[in-house]
This record gives structure tokens, sequence and C-alpha cells, in this order.
């Protein structure tokens, strides 16, 4: 996604689809886009909320004290994780030191990132005009919260820069 107003629910219909496609119903939050505790629990109550509301019956949240084997429990119970806007250092910060970018790679479901968590995703990407660096879980860059309208330019030399604009999202697929 390239940004939302969780608040408003603005891309609900998305993930109304994404239940439909998931057999499990159950959706896996990683809300470590903020070194806030605070601002992440008010984060996580709408997003359990909003999830509920569109249609999943499980909302699971990985907590950044989670050990290993709670970790692993929570990826094998669910087919969609959700990765949410934030700061998006936060975000790349807290996944590298638990190494989930590689479970992430390794995951065989449904991926959402939004905004910090599509960057993450993504080889790179520029939010809020400023560059940041992804993991590389897909191969190309993305420009988040991308506006045309005000000369919004991201030059990318030899490589694939996708730019999503607010409320709208890209899927990818990945046959394996």
């Amino acid at each position: 996604q390239g940004g939302e107003d969780v608040k408003r629910r603005t891309n609900e219909t998305l993930f109304k689809e994404v239940r439909k496609l998931s057999s499990s119903g159950k959706i896996l939050v990683i809300p470590w886009a903020s070194d806030s505790l605070e601002k992440e629990a008010e984060y996580s109550r709408m997003l359990c909320d909003y999830f509920s509301y569109c249609g999943f019956e499980k909302v699971l949240f990985l907590a950044k004290t989670d050990p290993e084997n709670e970790i692993q429990r929570k990826f094998s119970e669910v087919d969609t994780i959700y990765l949410p806007g934030g700061d998006t250092e936060v975000l790349y910060r807290e996944l590298k030191q638990r190494a989930l970018q590689d479970r992430l790679l390794e995951f065989s479901g449904i991926i959402i990132g939004n905004s910090a968590g599509a960057i993450v995703l993504s080889k790179g990407g520029w939010g809020d005009g400023k560059f940041y660096t992804g993991f590389g879980l897909v191969d190309f860059y993305v420009s988040v919260h991308y506006k045309l309208n005000v000369g919004h330019i991201v030059e990318t030399k030899d490589a694939i820069n996708v730019n999503i604009p607010e409320n709208m999202w890209v899927a990818v697929t990945n046959e394996k």
C-alpha cells in the first residue's frame, strides 16, 4: 500500500478481498513501526478492530519480547501478514534485529506492507522525501504516498521503481 488512513479504514476493500483469499481467517500483525509503546498499543487496538471488521476471525500480534518458538508458532498459524506504516527506520531495525526478513522471504502466504511496511519489503524506497533501505523481498523500489500532481519525481537508474499513491496498492504474485 502507498499509505492509508487506518482510522477511517480507507482501504477496507483490499482487506476484505485479502480475507476472502485467506483459508485460515487469521492475520499476523508486526506492529513495530514506532519506538513508542503507547503509540504501538493504540495502533494495535485499531488494527485489531479493523481486521476483525474486515472478516478475519483471529488477529495475532508479534511482540518484541516473543521468544523464537512463539514467533515460529505465530508464523505457522497464519496465511496473512501485515507490516504497518509508521517509522520506516524503526520497522527495518526491529525486523533486522530478529532476522525476520528471512522468515518473511520464506513465508508462503500473503504479505501486506503499508507505507513503511511496503518500503521494507522492497529493495528500498522513498517516503516523506527521504530514501530508506529495504530487504528486497520484491525486486523493485517503491515510492509511497506518491503524488503525481505535485511534481513528485523519483529517479532510479537501471532499476524498477513503483510509485504507489495514497489509498492505492500494488499486488505482486510469486508463483513457485
